[in-house]
């Protein structure tokens, strides 16, 4: 395979962005079921080899294809996976893609039958010519294999003129098999129109191992996201099962954008202060007047159906005495916000990071909270505040979790020693 920095036009609409150059935080991320399948196909992907007991059953293709719906949090999920797995990440670069659309599609193509391993020249890695973020080449840095995400916004065929970026690689496909693994390239593509996806069904196999479709926030993990705000914003309150109930259909991104657009609005109100800021209302309104729209997929929005049942739910609010809708966040039971953090599983090797993490920052305030919960014994206010900063913690019960610190802190340790700190 030639270099990247061969292929024609492909640092013109292609960014390559080196591991150390990303900055995601995992705790901004809400890890769903879907995201333990994709986080372990990249992880058996990236560490495929010759050897590995799947070649004799299949030949991989180093493709993956996802659908979500917009407002997800899966583009920052991917690139939190590059950071932790040092996997240099590859990206379309809309700026130029939006100044030449046509020409960036006439490039398409052979693009991808490059990074498809159209040659059956398969040069190693490491011999392979790199490029930085800023489209330069860079040959200090040999990574093993390049994570290519191809995010196919909603958009996309407006500024395609109705042409789909997936149909063109299912055309080439036809043509010549493509197998990116040959290339040292994982591509992880994004899609938000099933409808794209439904109308090649018999297509996607031929060109992805796999596809993965992360459903819509269900009510409980729409709870979830709110109560999490509440623990780690311990001065703002709001109802959490009015606005559970209005936000239907939405996704993390919408919902915790229009808190952020609630405090804005309490502050210019002149009513944000230190000790206690009801939103409530303003939040109601921002849904009601519409001064908020969130980015949800137009395919769910047939007949107006969100915005009558949004204006039905928003009439049974108002038949509700005002002081039974605020609720004060200090009266939440402990073990319904327990419940609702258990049902959000994340994979093994993330769940060990996450515990490193911890054990290397707080293991002793840690401990003597497991401690505490085992016996049953409350909690005071800082050791609240400590669990909203680990909630995974509480996917275990407490012995389990316990175990869990003690090992990381052993983990912790060796790499210090390995390091002379």
């Amino acid at each position: 395979m030639k270099g990247l920095s061969e292929i024609p036009e492909f640092s013109r609409y292609f960014r390559v962005i080196s591991p150390t150059k990303i900055n995601v935080k995992k705790e901004d991320i809400f890890y769903r079921d879907k995201y333990n399948e994709i986080i372990n196909y990249i992880k058996v992907m990236a560490t495929y080899n010759d050897d590995n007991i799947l070649g004799e059953y299949l030949v991989p293709k180093g493709a993956l294809l996802i659908n979500v719906n917009p407002g997800t949090d899966v583009i920052d999920f991917l690139k939190l996976i590059a950071m932790n797995y040092y996997l240099e990440l590859v990206e379309l670069n809309y700026n130029e893609i939006n100044k030449a659309p046509e020409s960036f599609l006439k490039s398409f193509r052979p693009i991808l039958r490059a990074l498809g391993g159209e040659s059956n020249d398969k040069t190693d890695s490491k011999s392979v010519s790199e490029v930085n973020d800023k489209g330069g080449i860079d040959s200090e840095k040999n990574i093993e294999k390049r994570l290519l995400v191809i995010n196919q916004h909603f958009n996309s065929k407006t500024v395609f003129n109705g042409k789909n970026l997936l149909e063109i690689l299912f055309t080439e496909q036809s043509e010549d098999k493509f197998n990116f693994m040959e290339s040292n390239i994982l591509v992880i593509w994004v899609n938000y129109n099933i409808q794209d996806v439904l109308d090649y069904a018999s297509y996607i196999y031929d060109s992805f191992d796999l596809f993965i479709k992360v459903q819509l926030l269900s009510k409980i993990e729409r709870e979830t996201i709110f109560r999490a705000f509440l623990e780690n914003n311990p001065k703002i309150v709001f109802d959490i099962n009015a606005l559970v109930d209005l936000t239907e259909k939405w996704e993390v991104k919408d919902i915790k954008k229009i808190l952020k657009v609630g405090i804005m609005k309490q502050f210019l109100n002149s009513e944000l202060n230190g000790t206690s800021n009801e939103i409530t209302q303003i939040l109601l309104d921002l849904i009601e007047t519409g001064e908020y729209v969130p980015t949800i997929n137009p395919d769910l929005l047939t007949n107006n159906t969100i915005k009558q049942e949004n204006e039905l739910k928003l009439n049974n609010l108002d038949k509700i005495p005002k002081k039974e809708l605020v609720k004060n966040t200090e009266s939440i039971e402990l073990h319904s916000y327990l419940d609702n953090i258990r049902d959000s599983r994340i994979s093994d090797f993330m769940l060990n990071q996450l515990y490193e993490d911890a054990a290397f920052k707080n293991y002793s305030e840690l401990v003597i909270i497991m401690d505490k919960l085992d016996k049953k014994e409350p909690l005071e206010e800082n050791d609240r505040k400590m669990l909203a900063n680990y909630p995974f913690i509480l996917n275990d019960p407490p012995n389990m979790a316990q175990i869990n610190l003690e090992k990381a802190k052993k983990r912790v340790d060796r790499i210090k020693q390995a390091f002379g700190k």
